[in-house]
């Protein structure tokens, strides 16, 4: 095959075609080398140029297309036209650049080479915040012979429904190299953790064992192999008394409770012996334990095939897992929510409704609320607490309520607020267009709502507005609220009453003070270490936006004149 795709950036890219002679471009900008080049809005040189290779240009001239996606986004018709070079035209050469693999133009013929390891993966840079975004289920290794890509899966149907771990069999060692590397690029050590295995003390793992995701390296196994099945054994016991009686562990993850994929990486398989993991083998379903495999086993469920990995595999080994362990700063509110420097009210889908991120983990990962209940609608609500010092309340208050109120409009999401103390903690929410203001009777909205639903015949708000009709949630955010029972302990009966119904009609209650009470389904609290979100067993650390105070007194103003 004549044709050739270069995938990776820029700079790569131009060392790549330094030495290709002949070279008429079409691109941004000037790269040395090239004999001429045009940028591609210069419609008249670039159709010339073009009509030229149409005819047969010169013999062994080569038509380089720089940055397909930015170019043929200025020439519609342009992927045609290089069809028709590349299929015509047999003394002339094609090359293409992309900036990703899934950025290379489809039915051409090309020879791909990945230049880039960063580019496989659809990355220009790495951060933790932008990478770790990837679910347990596929992670591309590199390119076939034929330019595909070659993409691992890393779970299947078992019996048809229930998703369940594959074990895994990668004899090439730049294709298992590349995998592993490729997991942890792609996920959080939160959702994935490796042990590395070797028989002896080969250089499989070099560089690969300094990522954040590996739990432990073992050399020289062949010697004693029963002691790593012992501590196989163990781990896996401890995960499927975690698991419980989860029919799986993907279905056991929740917001409640994460139990990260692990992934015995086995060098020297064939030295060890399939014995020694033939008992994990058995719990992949519910433990999360998986084996990637450097030989063929009856033990793997899908053997990955030789591949063409990125040219800077050993560069990315050696550089991106000492990137995995910096600090990275805390976004801003907007940047967390992913949105330009307003409010953003528009219709999402059930499973996104009433749920934000309120800060990130540890490895730059949104930490999300949900206001939702968990019987209904797989929430983590319907009612959550802020535990902290008066002076540290804001500001989790303000990363909830702000985030709830800039993706929900007023006619789905209202709010009461009560600050029995008059400490202000809800100064600057207090201006937003979702506020109830004056003296709500919250046990007549809870009668109202009631006589709504029945009226109709509906058994809960969700129902009530899958039928395309108009009723709000009711968040009610309640500060120093131990000393409000104390001083009216008529007002138990509204939280009681709430409490206990309110997730049917849509009512929430965010309870504030500096002890936790009894109605709390999630809870944010401060605590020696910072910030922690809180769900039955599950304790995640949170680092709330860095500009709240500012966003608290514009945002609101912003939305009321909306």
């Amino acid at each position: 095959m004549n044709h050739l795709g270069l995938v990776g950036p820029p700079d790569l890219v131009a060392r790549r075609i330094a030495a290709v002679p002949g070279l008429y471009r079409i691109g941004r900008g000037e790269v040395p080398g090239v004999a001429v080049s045009f940028e591609p809005g210069d419609e008249r040189r670039r159709q010339n140029l073009l009509a030229w290779f149409e005819r047969g240009a010169e013999p062994g001239a080569t038509l380089l297309v720089d940055d397909w996606k930015y170019c043929c986004d200025n020439d519609p018709g342009l992927a045609d036209t290089v069809r028709w070079i590349a299929a015509a035209s047999w003394n002339v050469r094609v090359i293409v650049t992309a900036r990703a693999l899934d950025e290379l133009p489809e039915r051409l013929p090309l020879r791909v080479e990945v230049l880039d390891f960063l580019s496989l993966h659809g990355m220009a840079r790495f951060t933790k915040a932008l990478a770790w975004k990837g679910r347990w289920w596929k992670v591309p290794v590199g390119v076939d012979e034929s330019g595909a890509p070659v993409v691992v899966e890393l779970t299947h149907f078992a019996d048809g429904k229930w998703r369940t771990g594959s074990h895994l069999a990668v004899p090439w060692r730049e294709a298992f190299r590349s995998l592993v590397l490729g997991l942890m690029t792609t996920h959080s050590p939160k959702l994935f953790q490796a042990w590395f295995i070797d028989a002896h003390d080969s250089d499989v793992f070099d560089g690969l064992d300094r990522a954040p995701h590996v739990v432990a390296r073992h050399r020289h196994v062949a010697r004693d192999p029963h002691k790593i099945a012992d501590l196989l054994v163990e781990e896996s016991e401890r995960r499927l008394e975690v698991v419980g009686n989860t029919w799986t562990v993907f279905d056991h993850r929740g917001f409640d409770q994460v139990l990260p994929q692990l992934l015995v990486c086995v060098s020297g398989f064939g030295d060890i012996g399939a014995e020694v993991f033939e008992a994990v083998a058995q719990d992949v379903g519910k433990s999360g334990v998986q084996l990637l495999l450097d030989g063929p086993s009856g033990l793997a469920d899908l053997v990955v095939g030789d591949c063409l990995v990125p040219a800077n595999l050993d560069e990315a080994a050696r550089d991106l897992p000492a990137l995995m362990h910096q600090d990275e700063p805390a976004p801003g509110f907007f940047a967390l929510h992913e949105m330009p420097n307003r409010h953003a009210w528009r219709s999402r889908p059930v499973k996104l409704q009433y749920r934000v991120p309120v800060g990130v983990d540890e490895h730059g990962q949104p930490v999300e609320i949900d206001l939702k209940s968990k019987h209904l609608q797989d929430g983590m609500g319907p009612h959550g607490e802020v535990i902290a010092p008066a002076d540290k309340r804001a500001e989790a208050v303000r990363a909830l309520v702000l985030g709830l109120m800039a993706r929900h409009s007023p006619d789905e999401l209202q709010v009461v607020l009560v600050d029995f103390h008059g400490s202000g903690v809800f100064a600057g929410i207090d201006g937003a267009p979702h506020i109830r203001h004056g003296i709500v009777d919250l046990l007549e909205d809870h009668e109202q709502r009631t006589r709504t639903l029945a009226h109709n015949n509906f058994r809960n708000i969700w129902d009530y507005r899958a039928a395309g009709l108009v009723l709000p949630e009711l968040l009610v955010c309640v500060d120093g609220v131990q000393a409000l029972l104390e001083e009216r302990p008529e007002f138990a009966e509204v939280l009681r009453t709430l409490a206990t119904a309110g997730r049917t009609y849509g009512q929430h209650l965010l309870l504030c003070d500096a002890v936790p009470g009894e109605h709390g389904s999630y809870r944010l609290e401060f605590t020696e270490r910072g910030w922690v979100r809180r769900i039955g067993r599950s304790v995640e650390r949170v680092v709330l936006p860095t500009d709240l105070n500012d966003v608290v007194w514009s945002l609101p103003i912003r939305m009321a004149e909306s």
